[in-house]
C-alpha cells in the first residue's frame, strides 16, 4: 500500500499545478480522516509546498508529524505557522498551543510558558484555547516546583515483564497474586493488525513468580485464554476475593466499539465472558477500563458517551439487587472530568479517594495521573500526583494491590507504553503522604479551574436512585417549582407554552399576544455556560429581532431528573439566567426578558434514556408579541458519534463551511452527544449519524411512554 501511495505521489508531483492541488487535498485529507499520518504526511508536505497559504494542510502536517513522533519537524513546523500574522491564518493560536506542548515534552517549562502567554495574548485565539493555554501554564510552574522536590518515591521500569510492545493496565489477581495486564506482543490464538497499535490488537496475559520471585508466563489454568478474542483486550479489575473479573473488549482495528465484560472463576478455570448491561454499555460508545471498590457495589469506568464534559470521561454505577444489575451510569462531573479526556480511573477503598489519568487538566505534559479526594464524589479536591508518578509523556492506569503499586507509562522511549511498579507499606497512609504538606500546595492549584454546581454523595445514593425505581418499587412525586424570576408579565399557564423548537406559526396567547416559539438551547451535564452553537443561535434571534415589534422574550430553564429538587431548581435558575444575560449583550432590554425556572423535566412514566436526559437539559425560548413574526430557526439534532465537520457535513449533505457556521464550532472534531442547528436539510439522515429533537421527544418525553 505505501508503494501504491508513492506511485501516486510521484505521478501527481510529475505534473504539478493549481488544478492538481485539489487532488493532493482530497487524498491527504482522507489519509487523515483514517488516522494514516505517516502517509499523510508526504502530501501535506508537498500541498504546503505549493500553495503557502493552505494554512489547514500546513497544520495538518504538523499534527501528523507529532503524531509519528517526529517531534523536531512538528515544532519547525508549528513554529512556522505561528509566527505567520496573517488574518487568514486561522491555526497560528492552535499551532503556537502544540508547539508550546512540544516543548513541555522536552522539559523546557520556562520556554512554554512564554509561548503560552503570547498565545493569551493574540485577539484572534479561542476562548476556550486561552483556558487550555492557562492550564498549561500552571503545569509549567507546577512542574518547576515539583522537580525541586524529593519526596522520597521511585518508581521502578519492570524490565522482566515488559516487552517491546505496549504493556499496560497491570493488576494483581487476588485468588492467585498473578500479574495480569493488557499487551500487543504476539500471544497464543488469533490477534488482528490494528492501526491504533504497533503489531497487532491487545489480549491479557498473566504472570507468575517463580521459586526465586522473579516473574515468567503464567502456567496455571487461569491464563486467560478463553477471554481473549481476535480484538483487543483491555485492563481489568478484580473483586476482592478474586473470583469475578471486569475488563473491556474493543471490536474494530481502531479499538473502537468497545464494551465493559464480566466474567467468574469456576473450577478454576475463568467462564466465557458477558457483556454488561447498556447502563455500562452505552450503544454506539466506548465503554473501557473498569475499576469495582472493594465492596464490590461500585464501577467506575471511562467512556465517550453523549452527555459527559467532553472527550472520554469517568463514570460510576451502582449495583441493584441482582447480580450484574448495574443501574444508569453517572457522569462525575467536571470537577474531575474535563474538556479533553479522563481515563483509567482506580478507585481506593482504604483511602476512599478516585484516582485517574488526563489530560486535560494542570499537568506536566500528556496524560498525568490525579488524585480526586473530598466529603462528595462530585465536589473534591484534585491533586496532581506529581513526579515520580507524572512525567511529561503520557503517565496512565494508576493502581494498587497489597503493597504493590503500579502505572503504565510511555516515557522510556516516547512511543511504547511499559509498565511500572512502586512499593508501599499502606495503602491509606501511601495516598495521604501524596497528598499532604508540600505536595498538597503545590498540586491542589488544579482546582482553581473547576466549576461545577455539585451533590452530596447520601443525597445521591438515596433520591437519585429511587428516582430510577432501581431500589424501591416506589414512583418519587416532586411539587411543581414555582417561578423564581417574578416579572408582572410572566408566562399565565404551561398549557399556553409552545415548545416544539421546529418553529411554525405563532400561537395566540393570553391578552391577544402570539406567542412564537424560537430555538431550544440546551446545556452540558451539570452546567449552566452556553455552548457555542447555543451562543449562535442567540446571535441570530438578537439580529432577527432588533428589527421587529416585540413584547417580551420568555426564556423556559429545565434540567433533566437527576439530582436533588433544590439543586435542580438552582440549576435551571442559572442556565435562564445566563440567556438573559447574553441576550441583553446582544441589545434585548432587560425588562423584556422574563425567565422561569422550572426545575427537572420529568413527564410521568416516561422512559429514561440518555438522549432523553440531553434533551432535558434545555431552556426553551418563546417570543411574545402583538402579530405574527416570520422568526428563522433550525432543527436540533444530537450527534450520535464523533466526527469531523467535513465528515459529518458530507453525510448530512450540507456544506461544511455552513455547518461550522451555524454552530461556531472550533476543534477538528465533533463530539458525539453534542447537539448541532442545521437549516433546510433535505433528507432524513440515518440515526446512527445523527438524531433529531422530535425523535427523542416522541420516543422518551412523551406521556405514558414508559416501557
Amino acid at each position: 500500500m505505501r508503494a501504491y501511495i508513492v506511485l501516486i505521489l510521484f505521478a501527481i508531483s510529475a505534473v504539478v499545478s493549481a488544478q492538481s492541488v485539489p487532488k493532493l487535498i482530497r487524498i491527504a485529507d482522507e489519509l487523515y480522516d483514517a488516522q494514516r499520518y505517516l502517509d499523510a504526511i508526504e502530501f501535506y508536505d508537498k500541498i504546503s509546498g505549493i500553495d503557502k497559504r493552505n494554512y489547514q494542510a500546513k497544520f495538518r502536517l504538523g499534527f501528523c508529524y507529532n503524531k509519528t513522533l517526529k517531534y523536531d519537524e512538528a515544532k519547525n513546523v508549528f513554529l512556522e505557522l505561528g509566527a505567520v500574522g496573517d488574518t487568514a491564518n486561522t491555526f497560528q493560536a492552535r499551532a503556537l498551543y502544540h508547539y508550546g506542548n512540544l516543548l513541555k515534552l522536552e522539559s523546557r517549562f520556562v520556554e512554554a510558558d512564554s509561548i503560552y502567554s503570547n498565545l493569551i495574548s493574540l485577539p484572534s485565539a479561542d476562548p476556550d484555547l486561552i483556558n487550555s493555554s492557562r492550564k498549561q501554564k500552571e503545569g509549567c510552574l507546577l512542574a518547576l516546583r515539583q522537580q525541586q522536590a524529593d519526596k522520597g518515591f521511585s518508581v521502578n521500569l519492570m524490565d522482566a515483564v515488559n516487552s517491546r510492545f505496549h504493556d499496560f493496565g497491570a493488576v494483581i489477581n487476588p485468588s492467585n497474586k498473578q500479574l495480569v495486564f493488557a499487551s500487543t506482543r504476539n500471544l497464543p490464538g488469533v490477534q488482528y493488525e490494528g492501526s491504533q497499535f504497533d503489531g497487532v490488537l491487545p489480549d491479557l496475559v498473566a504472570y507468575e513468580r517463580n521459586r526465586n520471585e522473579r516473574w515468567r508466563i503464567a502456567s496455571s489454568n487461569q491464563n486467560f485464554i478463553d477471554l481473549n478474542t481476535q480484538w483487543s483486550e483491555g485492563s481489568g479489575s478484580f473483586t476482592k476475593d478474586g473470583n469475578t473479573f471486569y475488563f473491556s473488549t474493543c471490536r474494530g482495528e481502531n479499538g473502537s466499539d468497545c464494551g465493559i465484560m464480566v466474567s467468574y472463576l469456576v473450577d478454576n478455570r475463568w467462564t466465557s465472558p458477558v457483556p454488561l448491561n447498556e447502563y455500562i454499555n452505552e450503544p454506539g460508545a466506548e465503554n473501557k477500563q473498569p475499576t469495582i471498590s472493594a465492596s464490590g457495589d461500585t464501577l467506575f469506568f471511562s467512556s465517550d458517551r453523549p452527555g459527559g464534559i467532553g472527550g472520554s470521561d469517568i463514570w460510576m454505577s451502582l449495583k441493584g439487587l441482582g447480580q450484574e444489575s448495574w443501574t444508569p451510569a453517572i457522569n462525575m462531573g467536571d470537577v474531575i472530568n474535563s474538556a479533553d479526556n479522563d481515563i483509567t480511573p482506580y478507585f481506593s477503598s482504604a483511602f476512599n479517594c478516585l484516582l485517574f489519568a488526563s489530560n486535560g487538566h494542570v499537568g506536566y505534559g500528556g496524560y498525568d495521573i490525579y488524585a480526586a479526594k473530598g466529603e462528595s464524589f462530585f465536589e473534591p479536591e484534585v491533586y496532581n500526583l506529581g513526579h515520580p508518578f507524572n512525567s511529561t509523556l503520557d503517565d496512565t492506569y494508576f493502581a494498587i494491590s497489597d503493597t504493590v503499586g503500579f502505572i503504565s507509562s510511555n516515557r522510556q522511549d516516547h512511543k511504547s507504553l511499559n509498565l511500572y511498579s512502586f512499593s508501599l507499606s499502606n495503602e491509606k497512609l501511601f495516598l495521604s503522604l501524596l497528598i499532604s504538606g508540600e505536595s498538597l500546595i503545590d498540586s491542589r492549584i488544579v482546582s482553581r479551574f473547576r466549576d461545577i454546581r455539585s451533590l452530596d454523595l447520601v443525597t445521591f445514593r438515596v433520591e437519585d436512585y429511587q428516582g430510577y425505581e432501581l431500589f424501591d418499587p416506589v414512583k418519587r412525586k416532586k411539587p411543581r417549582p414555582s417561578i423564581l424570576i417574578d416579572d408582572a408579565q410572566a408566562i399565565a399557564s404551561d398549557s399556553t407554552l409552545v415548545t416544539d423548537a421546529s418553529g411554525g406559526s405563532g400561537i395566540p396567547g393570553q391578552s391577544g399576544r402570539i406567542r412564537i416559539p424560537y430555538e431550544t438551547q440546551y446545556f452540558g451535564y451539570g452546567h449552566f455556560m452556553l455552548r457555542p452553537e447555543a451562543r449562535k443561535s442567540l446571535d441570530d434571534l438578537a439580529s432577527q429581532l432588533s428589527d421587529k415589534e416585540y413584547s417580551q422574550v420568555n426564556v423556559l430553564a429545565y434540567t433533566d431528573h437527576l439530582g436533588t429538587d433544590s439543586f435542580n431548581i438552582d440549576l435551571s435558575k442559572n442556565r435562564g439566567k445566563a440567556i438573559m444575560a447574553y441576550l441583553a449583550l446582544r441589545g434585548i432590554p432587560l425588562d423584556k426578558i422574563n425567565v422561569v425556572a422550572r426545575g427537572e423535566l420529568k413527564p410521568e412514566g416516561a422512559k429514561d434514556h440518555l438522549y432523553r436526559r440531553i434533551f432535558s437539559r434545555k431552556v426553551e425560548i418563546i417570543v411574545d408579541a402583538e402579530t405574527e413574526l416570520d422568526l428563522k430557526t433550525s432543527n436540533i439534532y444530537i450527534v450520535t458519534k464523533e466526527d469531523s465537520p467535513q465528515g459529518l457535513a458530507k453525510k448530512l449533505g450540507v456544506s461544511a463551511d455552513d455547518l461550522i457556521k451555524w454552530n461556531g464550532i472550533r476543534g477538528e472534531k465533533i463530539p458525539s452527544g453534542s447537539t448541532i442547528r442545521i437549516f433546510d436539510l433535505e433528507t432524513t439522515p440515518s440515526s446512527k449519524v445523527i438524531v433529531d429533537e422530535n425523535t427523542i421527544k416522541q420516543r422518551y418525553l412523551a406521556e405514558g411512554s414508559g416501557e
